[in-house]
């Protein structure tokens, strides 16, 4: 994610979110419909319908041979959805805008290693407090990997923040049992942990993000070191083959030990150092490491704040628009009823189809527990509801989606697979009880 100006791309998928956002506002003017029903679970619904039906009840959407006008009913219910994720995306952009200019790398990383235990707890237990639904985790994410937060507690925050919150833990109470409630918490705490814990392990392993993740992770260098590294990306732009051990300092080598595990620069076969240069900018590291940081006035970290945040903004809105039209190909060509009466079948009644029909049918957190209850009335049995809520919110295609702007696809299917094994092991134990 490089500061500056905007690219083309950038500009252009700005723009698709500000003219999807328009389309959905003239949509349910033109058509008289459900203002509330808009901004406050994104769908698109006639007036009147109140509660819980407007959660689970959309306008009909018939199926016919006519393309484009399945079309426009995926870009107009992507839009709907839009509407209502637009505000948490936003949120989670100041949130992550936060993470990177207040948090200090180095404390961060003297707190949580590589990730132990009580890493993993603190940052599930994070997840469950801080009320942000899935609509908004991805840019949060975003913050917390460029804060240089490690990987196995961050994932346990992903997985916790939109499976689990205090408010869901109410509704799910309230309308499921508190049964249900009571295994929806152990259920997430235990999924979130182990996960955290088996990626931290990982991590610790291979050593570095270079590889595993899209978004630059800037070192928050010492002083000292920050001068050195400077200096060095200096000679090494100057001749990018790289030196060796002898041209920089025998006694620099701790140094270049340390800018190695910082992932500023790495020692080629034949044993010279070079800057690393990245894919996902036009600079090199050494390049990103001028001895500036957030160290200003309480002023200029708020203007450095929003800086980042809108950078975030911009840099990731490809993933929301995509994530909008395949949620909106979703409602469209599998709608509501559908699912329903496919899950609700005795034959069908099972945790591992509840598990799948949660990534294919995406709902946003809050959204899960009435839809939950309406697939309890069609006849889904406890354990494969317990999968839904957990899967529903946290696995559906858009969000896997929205998560590939920051993982790339090795961690992205560890983090996907672990995940749906658990909510699926979690489905099986609940049936027991």
């Amino acid at each position: 994610m490089s500061e500056g100006k905007l690219s083309k791309k950038e500009w252009f998928y700005f723009i698709c979110v500000v003219v999807l956002y328009i389309l959905a506002i003239w949509y349910v003017a033109a058509h008289n419909l459900s203002w509330s029903s808009l901004f406050k679970a994104g769908i698109l619904q006639e007036k009147g319908v109140t509660g819980l039906e407007a959660r689970v009840k959309e306008i009909s959407t018939p199926l016919s041979w006519n393309i484009p006008l399945v079309f426009w009913y995926i870009i107009i219910k992507g839009a709907a959805l839009l509407v209502e994720l637009l505000p948490y995306w936003i949120m989670g952009m100041f949130i992550a805008g936060g993470l990177v200019v207040f948090v200090s790398w180095e404390k961060v990383k003297h707190k949580m290693g590589y990730g132990g235990f009580g890493a993993n707890l603190m940052a599930t237990t994070a997840g469950a407090v801080i009320p942000i639904c899935s609509c908004g985790i991805v840019p949060v994410l975003a913050g917390m990997v460029e804060a240089g937060v490690p990987l196995g507690p961050t994932l346990a925050f992903l997985i916790s923040a939109p499976m689990l919150n205090v408010p869901t833990v109410f509704m799910t109470a309230g309308l499921l049992g508190k049964k249900m409630a009571i295994a929806r918490v152990i259920s997430v705490f235990a999924i979130s942990m182990s996960v955290g814990l088996i990626v931290s392990y990982w991590q610790k392993k291979r050593k570095g993000l270079r590889h595993l993740v899209k978004i630059y992770v800037q070192p928050n260098l010492p002083p000292e070191l920050q001068k050195f590294a400077y200096s060095l990306a200096v000679k090494l732009v100057r001749k990018p083959e790289g030196l060796t051990l002898d041209e920089i300092g025998i006694e620099n080598k701790a140094k270049l030990e340390e800018l190695e595990e910082a992932e500023v620069i790495e020692q080629t076969k034949d044993e010279k150092w070079r800057l690393i240069q990245r894919d996902d900018s036009k600079y090199q590291s050494g390049c990103m490491i001028l001895p500036q940081g957030y160290q200003g006035t309480f002023g200029q970290k708020l203007i450095q704040l929003w800086k980042v945040s809108w950078q975030l903004f911009f840099t990731l809105n490809y993933y929301l628009v995509l994530a909008v039209l395949i949620a909106g190909a979703i409602r469209v060509l599998i709608p509501t009823s559908v699912i329903v009466n496919f899950v609700g079948g005795k034959a069908l009644n099972s945790v591992l189809v509840a598990s799948v029909v949660a990534v294919l049918a995406y709902v946003c957190t809050y959204v899960e527990v009435p839809t939950a209850l309406a697939l309890i009335e069609k006849g889904m049995g406890p354990g494969a509801t317990l999968s839904y809520l957990l899967g529903g919110p946290g696995l559906s295609l858009p969000s896997i989606m929205m998560l590939s702007a920051v993982f790339k696809p090795k961690l992205l299917w560890l983090y996907v697979g672990l995940s749906f094994v658990g909510c699926v092991i979690a489905g099986y134990i609940f049936n027991l009880f």
